[in-house]
């Protein structure tokens, strides 16, 4: 297939060059396609038309020919030696092709950067902060435009400006990956500014760095909004000395108004007041953003399963958390078993019974008995753990 290329190129007389060019796409590409190899000789045939940007995006990254047109109107190159360098530099990172496929996918201009000028400076500098050819694969898969940001005026300052609240390196690289534009647009539009009004109310630096690691994108708003969002969250009477203001501070600056009114609405189906909803959001501010369906299955459960009262949950709103198929019902199938047979009197604690760790679980309710075995398959059983992670093992009866 390629030799019949080879003698087209010759054939037509045009770009001798070509056929060196030709080789090293086809090289990365196992084996062109018919349309492909068409596609290449009819840009060779009419340079006007199509442009060796389009054919070399859909011989090495499998773009359609109407895709690959409509991108290459933003390349300049007409060789592939400034594309198969970048390439090759991302490659020196540590980037798969599959992840440089993806990114080449998302943001096709990368081929046209500047690879001494553009890239290098910025992975060496991602590179020597710690990230992986993974970290650096999330990133730019992202968020690319950050490879068109200043090293010195944004990415090292803000970089910089995280590693200084966050005390880490890898935790600011978590918070990156977690939200790329934190490390790009400049500190006192957004950053800067959030960070003040925190620490303006009083909030503990210790629980700033949290919320920026947990949720950068909270600290990447409007400054204006942010403090109306804590001013809300004092109001309702979240102290912002206490770890959960900046956690309630991050629900309402994700959840929109009407998600709020939703929420309310299904806590109060199950007889909860206003009063409640927002005692529990003091408490637990993630019982907010529990999904509509997960609070009906879960108060469901615990209230006609359990013999829970709606009451008791309001003030325990942290029994939300746990998942209805992972802990509540295989917990609730052992206990159920234990009080069955009397081998305990009375139904223990909910919260110690569906909050411990499942090490404690396991050692309180279940290895601590001659049923262990039994009781051991019913735990296995309800947890499908023989699909899910692995059965915990009867041995250690």
């Amino acid at each position: 297939m390629f030799h019949f290329l080879c003698k087209s190129i010759l054939h037509h007389g045009r770009y001798a060059a070509a056929l060196s060019s030709a080789h090293r796409l086809f090289s990365f590409q196992h084996s062109p396609s018919i349309i492909t190899l068409r596609f290449f000789i009819s840009t060779l045939e009419n340079p006007n038309k199509q442009s060796f940007a389009a054919s070399y995006l859909i011989i090495k990254f499998g773009f359609s020919p109407e895709s690959a047109l409509s991108a290459s109107k933003h390349l300049n190159f007409k060789t592939p030696d400034n594309p198969d360098l970048v390439i090759h530099m991302f490659q020196h990172y540590g980037l798969s092709q599959e992840q440089i496929f993806k990114l080449v996918k998302k943001f096709p201009r990368v081929l046209s950067c500047k690879p001494e000028k553009t890239l290098l400076p910025k992975l060496k500098f991602f590179h020597s902060k710690g990230m992986s050819g993974n970290d650096i694969a999330h990133i730019l898969c992202a968020h690319p435009c950050i490879l068109n940001r200043s090293l010195e005026n944004q990415i090292i300052l803000n970089f910089n400006f995280l590693v200084s609240l966050l005390e880490s390196n890898d935790k600011t690289i978590a918070a990156v990956k977690r939200y790329s534009p934190i490390l790009y647009h400049k500190t006192d539009i957004y950053l800067k500014p959030c960070v003040d009004i925190l620490e303006e109310y009083g909030v503990p630096q210790k629980h700033i760095a949290t919320l920026v690691y947990r949720s950068p994108r909270s600290v990447m708003m409007s400054p204006n909004h942010l403090r109306r969002i804590v001013e809300t969250v004092r109001e309702i009477g979240c102290d912002p000395l206490k770890p959960h203001f900046t956690t309630a501070v991050m629900v309402m600056g994700i959840l929109s108004k009407s998600g709020w009114e939703r929420r309310l609405g299904v806590y109060k189906s199950w007889g909860w007041s206003e009063e409640d909803v927002l005692a529990a959001f003091i408490k637990e501010p993630w019982c907010m953003m529990t999904s509509d369906d997960k609070i009906m299955a879960v108060m469901d459960f615990l209230v006609n399963n359990m013999d829970c009262e709606p009451s008791f949950i309001a003030k325990k709103p942290y029994l939300l958390k746990p998942g209805l198929k992972t802990t509540f019902i295989p917990r609730a199938s052992v206990v159920h078993f234990l009080l069955s047979e009397r081998l305990i009197e009375k139904k223990p604690n909910l919260v110690t019974l569906f909050l411990c760790s499942e090490k404690m679980f396991l050692e309180k309710f279940v290895y601590g008995f001659e049923e262990a075995p039994q009781l051991l398959k019913l735990y296995n059983e309800k947890l499908n753990l023989s699909k899910m992670r692995g059965n915990v093992v009867v041995e250690n009866c």
